[in-house]
């Protein structure tokens, strides 16, 4: 058999990438696993077994269309069995396109789903700590249904002589070795992703002042006036432990010093990656503009730690494009002051310099394939549900990583019944039906948001239906049926059904809005909206005396709400709006054909109507 493996980019997306010729060799150990990737990425590849060849991807190709189409037609002359194109550009389109293998492999995108056999969706969150960036590359193995332990965590191979090199290095520059050493990367790649060169000397001075350490900058030769500047503000005293000139000749050099640091801090990049890979903890400082959800990778607070912009002024990011967020990078960059962040970067160096030297845990099964589902929250409101609570929590098993039940201090037992489950119970006053599901999804740890009241539970074939999209996401929220139960009897007329809702959705894509005790989730302007198969069962009321306290109750909530928004009653709306909601109901709706029980479902409704708008018209008279 033979792979060929395609990653025409920059260093961390080659480590990363290269995780798919390391699993592809356990897979298939006799199999040719060829890896095409940029020249200047062959240093983090030196070592590598899993790697039979390296086709290079060279300036030459690109400038010459003769040289690029005879590199494809070498590769057409292979003979691959299977092609995994990681780049996904118009230069690997060609070469998959060429290449006549019987598998290829890439990302779902429009307009080239036709050059691959298998088209794997790109999803938009990371399913678990190990980053999305990662993710997304072990996901393109997913249609060929691997039997093996995936490896999730990219290596660096650094050789025993590799490291005497490192050891003389640092004895050539009179390193003090009884002292931590850290490595700070100062610039970034490019000026927008390079955190304000005076920030960054603070951040060094905090290093200083919090550790006697090693101070060991990571720089490129053509970034040296930059590297001065950010010594230069450095406080003086700091200076004496930074070594400023302790620079790798080459790529491969960079990497056996760092392999002999204790941690790196700075700005994300390739040279972050190659610490992880390298088993190093991390502290990145993200750039406004890229999405700290695809390179935090392991982000576990602890051995690996990030900070964006996002965490502390979020008005600042949120709404803006990503070429807006580009644009405007340096100037955002202002804001985001390294006092912001302080507390955390010393928690970060205090917990890696006095405990032992520990892994990135490795474990497949741990670590990735229990999230091979987006973690869904299940937030819930109640109050006094004992009657149904336990129904509502059994529906969730197996469905939910997590249930949180927001309850307005029950006085049944709500609570008790909660503590069967593995339920996080919050007690929060009851402000309003949305002020309370609001609260609710902030208290959720997970992206993705199921939301219900605690007289609700999933069907049978709705939990099916969302176990199905966990898998991948493709909208920003879903619609699903609401079937009503009343008296023990379900309702499917009167305008009772389907009743629409929005339960499930992503966090950030709106907000519940309404009327009290009316309350539905809106989704944003251009949000993407689905439908969820099966029904959210709703049991309303159990007998006729429960019908008339809730109408009671429910019509004082409506009246204040209304009267609030500075809605007005008049004779017309007591007279005309319980007589046209009735009507509605009972005939448009056909209520009528549910007999007695519709009789009576649409009389509740000509009652609460009525009562709602004699009520708001005394609080208008009453202010008066």
């Amino acid at each position: 058999m033979k792979i060929l493996v395609i990653q025409q980019k920059m260093i961390g997306d080659v480590l990363v990438s290269s995780l798919l010729c390391n699993n592809l060799r356990k897979a298939y150990p006799n199999a040719q696993i060829d890896y095409m990737v940029y020249k200047s990425t062959l240093p983090v590849l030196e070592g590598n077994t899993s790697i039979d060849n390296l086709i290079l991807f060279e300036k030459k190709h690109r400038k010459s269309k003769f040289k690029f189409f005879k590199l494809i037609f070498d590769i057409r002359k292979e003979k691959y069995d299977l092609v995994i194109d990681a780049y996904s550009k118009l230069e690997s389109w060609l070469t998959v396109l060429f290449s006549n293998a019987t598998t290829k492999i890439s990302y779902k995108k429009f307009g080239r789903t036709f050059l691959y056999t298998h088209n794997v969706p790109l999803c938009d969150e990371p399913k678990s700590n190990i980053g999305l960036a990662i993710e997304k590359r072990l996901s393109l193995l997913s249609p060929l249904n691997l039997d093996t332990k995936i490896e999730v965590v990219p290596s660096l191979l650094v050789t025993d002589e590799e490291r005497k090199t490192a050891t003389k290095i640092f004895n050539d520059y009179k390193l003090d070795t009884t002292k931590k050493t850290v490595m700070v990367s100062i610039v970034g790649s490019r000026i927008n992703k390079t955190y304000p060169l005076n920030y960054m000397a603070k951040v060094i001075d905090f290093i200083g002042t919090k550790v006697d350490v090693n101070i060991l900058f990571n720089y490129i030769p053509s970034q040296l006036e930059l590297a001065k500047k950010v010594y230069n503000y450095c406080s003086e005293e700091i200076k004496k432990n930074i070594y400023f000139d302790l620079l790798g000749k080459n790529l491969r050099e960079f990497i056996i010093i760092m392999d002999a640091c204790d941690f790196i801090i700075g700005n994300d990049g390739g040279a972050i990656n190659m610490s992880k890979a390298l088993n190093k903890p991390s502290f990145i400082i993200f750039s406004p503009w890229i999405e700290k959800r695809f390179w935090s990778t392991f982000e576990d607070g602890k051995l690996n730690d990030s900070v964006h912009l996002l965490d502390y002024q979020p008005k600042l990011i949120e709404g803006k494009t990503k070429k807006q967020l580009k644009n405007q990078s340096i100037e955002l960059y202002q804001h985001f002051k390294p006092t912001y962040f302080k507390s955390k970067l010393l928690k970060f160096i205090d917990y890696n310099l006095t405990k032992e030297q520990q892994s990135i845990p490795t474990d497949f099964e741990k670590v990735y394939a229990q999230h091979k589902e987006f973690p869904l929250s299940a937030v819930i409101i109640t109050y006094n549900e004992e009657e149904h609570i336990e129904k509502c929590l059994a529906s969730l098993v197996g469905v939910a990583d997590e249930i949180i039940v927001v309850d307005s201090f029950s006085t049944d037992k709500t609570e008790q019944i909660c503590t069967k489950y593995n339920v996080n119970f919050i007690k929060h006053n009851f402000e309003g039906y949305i002020e309370q599901k609001n609260f609710a999804i902030q208290q959720a740890k997970y992206n993705y948001i199921l939301s219900l009241d605690g007289d609700e539970a999933l069907s049978e074939k709705l939990k099916k239906s969302i176990k199905s999209i966990k898998i991948h996401w493709d909208h920003d929220g879903y619609y699903s049926n609401r079937l009503n139960n009343y008296c023990g009897t379900w309702i499917k007329h009167s305008g009772w059904y389907p009743d629409k809702k929005i339960r499930l959705f992503k966090k950030g894509s709106g907000e519940w809005k309404g009327i009290n005790p009316h309350d539905s989730y809106t989704l944003k302007k251009g949000k993407k909206i689905g439908t969820l198969d099966g029904d959210i069962h709703h049991w309303i009321h159990k007998d006729y005396q429960e019908l008339l306290d809730k109408v009671e109750n429910f019509s004082t909530i409506a009246s204040k709400a209304y009267y609030q928004l500075g809605i007005k009653s008049t004779y017309f709306k007591i007279l005309f709006r319980p007589t046209w909601a009735f009507f509605y109901s009972y005939i448009l709706r056909f209520g009528i054909l549910n007999g007695k029980i519709g009789y009576r479902i649409c009389k509740q409704k000509f009652r609460i109507t009525l009562l709602k708008y004699q009520k708001l018209y005394r609080l208008w008279h009453q202010s008066s």
